[in-house]
């Protein structure tokens, strides 16, 4: 009896540490899908940090639809792809998903809906988003082209 309880255990805790899901729920963030079009738009230029404020330290920028495998693949870790524009642990929506991670952790994921203004690449919380030609471009805050 003992024998099983400890394989048991020992199965439970190897279920729960297999598999590294962030429990962050996939969210459309209608402030800054807006932000990037008006952006787009206007012309000039903003740090993602000031229309993506919070707790993060760099930005993987994926681009949809895409199967949960890809997104995994492109994130080299395991993530569970659930919430908003999603189905089936798969993204399904034809516009950019940014993952927001604070050093190795996923702490959000946002669907901008159809708009696919935002180039793919993984950046940190510095980048730049600059209008050129209706279009954005992701830099360096001196202008250079953020490193992908």
């Amino acid at each position: 009896m003992r024998v099983i309880v400890t394989l048991l255990a020992l199965l439970a805790l190897l279920v729960g540490c297999g598999v590294n899901t962030s429990g962050v729920k996939v969210e459309f963030d209608v402030g800054l899908e807006k932000a990037i079009v008006d952006l787009a738009r206007s012309g000039g230029s903003r740090p993602l940090k000031d229309l993506a404020p919070g707790d993060w330290t760099s930005v993987h920028v994926l681009f949809g639809p895409a199967t949960g495998g890809q997104i995994e693949s492109e994130l080299g870790r395991p993530v569970e792809i659930k919430g908003d524009g999603t189905y089936g642990g798969d993204y399904v929506q034809d516009g950019n998903l940014l993952v927001f991670h604070k050093d190795n952790e996923i702490t959000r994921m946002v669907s901008l809906g159809g708009v696919a203004a935002l180039a793919v690449g993984r950046y940190g919380a510095d980048v730049v988003l600059r209008a050129q030609d209706r279009a954005i471009r992701m830099t360096n805050p001196d202008g250079s082209p953020a490193r992908r």
